[in-house]
C-alpha cells in the first residue's frame, strides 16, 4: 500500500520545494532604529533628525496623522506596464529609545486607482531604505531592522 503512494508524495514535496524556491522573499512593513544618543543633541529632538534624515535622503515629510508622528509625501519607485509602485513613509518615535518607521507600498494603476500592497518585497524595501539608512545613521539613528530579523540574529547567536 505504501508504495502506491510514495511516487506521488514525491511529486507533491518536489513541487512544493519548487514553488517555495520562486516564491520571493518577503518581509513586514516596518523598520525599525535605534535613537543613539549625540553629543549637544537633545534626546527631545528626534523628530527634527529624523525630518533632517528624511530631506538627505530625497523624501519630502509631512505632518502626521497624530502629532506623535511624522509622515512623508507618496513617492514612485517603479513604474510596471498597467501600474507604478509609489511609496509614502509615517515614522514614530518608540519611548523616546527607537523609530518606528511603517511603510505604505501602493499599486498605482493608469486609471488612478490605487491598491495597498501588503507585503514588501526584498527589492523594493532596498530600494526604499537604501539612502535613508546612510542619512539616519548620520543623524544618530540606528538601523536594526524587523522584530523577525533580531530574532533570527539572536536565534544563531545561540
Amino acid at each position: 500500500m505504501m508504495n502506491k503512494f510514495c511516487p506521488s508524495l514525491i511529486a507533491v514535496l518536489l513541487f512544493a520545494a519548487l514553488l517555495s524556491g520562486c516564491s520571493p522573499r518577503l518581509s513586514p512593513l516596518y523598520r525599525d532604529f535605534e535613537v543613539k544618543p549625540q553629543a549637544g543633541v537633545s534626546d527631545d529632538d528626534v523628530f527634527e533628525r529624523i525630518d533632517r534624515g528624511l530631506l538627505a535622503a530625497g523624501w519630502s515629510p509631512i505632518d502626521g496623522p497624530t502629532e506623535n508622528v511624522l509622515a512623508t509625501e507618496p513617492r514612485q519607485f517603479r513604474q510596471w506596464g498597467v501600474y507604478g509602485i509609489e511609496v509614502d513613509l509615517e515614522l514614530a518615535p518608540v519611548g523616546g529609545e527607537y523609530v518606528r518607521m511603517l511603510i505604505h507600498p501602493y499599486r498605482v494603476y493608469f486609471t488612478g486607482k490605487r491598491s495597498k500592497i501588503p507585503y514588501l518585497r526584498g527589492s523594493l524595501a532596498r530600494s526604499i531604505l537604501g539612502e535613508i539608512q546612510k542619512t539616519f545613521e548620520a543623524e544618530g539613528l540606528t538601523f536594526i531592522g524587523t522584530a523577525e530579523s533580531r530574532n533570527k540574529a539572536a536565534a544563531k547567536e545561540h
